[in-house]
């Protein structure tokens, strides 16, 4: 922003004295960048040649002034700028909407047709007193025809009439509600700008403004014959900043420009004694609340309060921002506009994987590679082909792989198969328990394809040296643990069609007869 000179100041002022008015300058918001939470607006004006100041009406009173910045063309000299704020309706210019001139039209048409309709009652009040004159004087059955016909046509009309009225009432009533909604009550802020305008030139405006926000959302769409995974990305805004964004650039960003800008500073640590601490009476003793909790009950609250646009950054990478195509309208009020942010196309490893201890079904998983840049969680549609799956929660994670779930594979049939568990005592004079559990599953393909099946076992862990446990599996699953996790194993085995294959697993749970054991799972 161009700083104003003392002297230019003084100068500016003094013309102001022999101007008569300022310049009232329609605007229009050109850019709109919208973070989590808030969004930075570029708005822009047209100055007229030798102007010394300038109004900016109807502006929405949530931007932060504190943000505002103000630019303009190298003719344009900037001075002061002062902001007020005053209701919505001692404002005229700011009450008026694109829409007042088709509910103009509207009501017009309707008043003409409820004159003529009441036009009708007339014809009609003036045909019973005609009748009543007209039945003393003459025969009744040379005028009645007469009459009855002259009636009809007014009935007639008069229903036509009220038809056509009811169907412009009901193109009229949305049309004031959407006007309504365009231009709530409540407050306008006016900008006076102190300028000197050599020539003509664009103003241009930019602040931060609270309560626009985007979230994130996904559509997985899985190939199964070509192995891939076709990802598109949406995005859903909204914004209720008191004026609409109508032919906007729009700017979607991960990042916020209201976040920290740098960490922690680096903290003493001293070692010393600690002094004697006095007895507290009992009564008075009270015990604190575990930091534990209370570090879970404040992520739980956190985590509630940004359910619905959780959009999160890592500190120490770059945000991502995306440029939606065209010129777009938002309206303010909150309701929600979708935009398409572009589709990526990824190899997939298609898997069948089946955890028969939890469920004895088969679920289709397509795993891919973790994408480069920021994804932030969102909700993620999933489809196979053109059938709709469902709808889960889209999480990049830490891991290198991202599995996703396509529903049930109703093709692969699993079972668990009887085997006999049995407890015994054993060593000397029987002084110790020993406890042998055995697992045995069928998994059957019934496809026309092969499959690629894993099948996923949580085996008992000791966390005392006082429990043994020993493991046995047929046939040998590979060595490790499955994602790092302790005590759960995989086996993996590519199944024809129409294969079937077993596996299974015994533990033999060995502890002193008089320890009592707990287990979790």
């Amino acid at each position: 922003m161009t700083p104003l000179p003392p002297s230019f100041a003084m100068t500016a002022l003094l013309g102001l004295s022999l101007t008569s008015s300022a310049a009232e300058l329609p605007s229009r918001i050109a850019r709109v960048t919208v973070y989590p939470g808030t969004a930075v607006v570029e708005r822009t004006a047209r100055v007229p040649a030798g102007a010394r100041e300038v109004v900016l009406n109807c502006l929405g009173p949530q931007f932060d002034m504190a943000s505002l910045r103000v630019e303009a063309d190298a003719p344009i000299r900037l001075g002061p700028v002062t902001a007020t704020t005053r209701p919505r309706s001692e404002s005229p210019t700011c009450s008026t909407s694109p829409l007042d001139g088709r509910i103009t039209v509207l009501e017009d048409r309707i008043a003409a047709l409820t004159a003529e309709h009441a036009s009708q009652e007339l014809v009609l009040g003036l045909l019973k007193g005609t009748t009543a004159t007209v039945a003393a004087n003459t025969p009744l059955a040379a005028t009645l025809p007469l009459v009855q016909r002259a009636g009809l046509d007014a009935l007639q009309q008069q229903h036509r009439l009220q038809r056509e009225r009811e169907k412009l009432e009901r193109e009229l009533a949305p049309l004031k509600a959407e006007r309504d909604r365009q231009q709530p009550g409540g407050e306008v802020r006016q900008l006076r700008v102190q300028l000197q305008a050599g020539a003509e030139g664009e103003l241009r405006l930019q602040y931060q403004t609270a309560g626009p926000t985007w979230a994130p959302a996904y559509r997985a769409t899985l190939d199964t014959t070509a192995a891939t995974v076709e990802m598109e990305r949406q995005a859903q805004v909204s914004q209720n900043t008191g004026e609409d964004w109508t032919g906007v650039a729009l700017r979607l960003s991960t990042g916020s420009p209201q976040s920290a800008t740098s960490g922690s500073a680096p903290r003493r640590w001293e070692i010393s004694p600690r002094p004697p601490m006095p007895v507290a009476p009992v009564a008075m003793a009270m015990a604190a609340p575990a930091p534990a909790l209370m570090a879970r009950k404040g992520s739980a609250m956190e985590s509630a309060e940004s359910m619905d646009f959780a959009v999160q950054v890592r500190q120490g990478e770059f945000a991502t921002e995306f440029e939606v195509p065209g010129q777009v309208d938002v309206a303010q009020g909150g309701q929600r506009v979708a935009f398409s942010l572009g589709t990526q196309r990824w190899p997939a490893r298609v898997k069948v994987q089946t955890i028969p201890q939890a469920d004895l079904s088969a679920w289709l998983i397509a795993e891919v590679a973790r994408p480069d840049g920021v994804w932030p969680d969102g909700s993620l549609q999933l489809l196979r082909g053109t059938q709709v799956v469902g709808r889960t929660v889209w999480r990049t994670g830490e891991r290198e792989q991202i599995a996703l779930s396509f529903g049930r594979d109703e093709q692969v049939r699993v079972q668990s198969l009887p085997v006999t568990a049995q407890t015994a005592s054993a060593g000397f004079i029987g002084t110790r328990t020993e406890r042998r559990i055995g697992r045995l599953y069928e998994v059957e393909n019934r496809r026309r394809t092969p499959v690629t099946l894993e099948v996923i076992e949580a085996t008992p862990v000791s966390t005392d040296e006082k429990i043994t446990v020993t493991r046995q599996f047929t046939p040998a699953p590979p060595p490790g643990d499955w994602q790092d996790q302790p005590g759960i194993v995989a086996w993996t085995q590519t199944l024809a069609p129409g294969q079937k294959a077993r596996f299974g697993a015994e533990y033999l749970i060995g502890h002193a007869k008089e320890l009592q054991v707990i287990e979790r799972r």
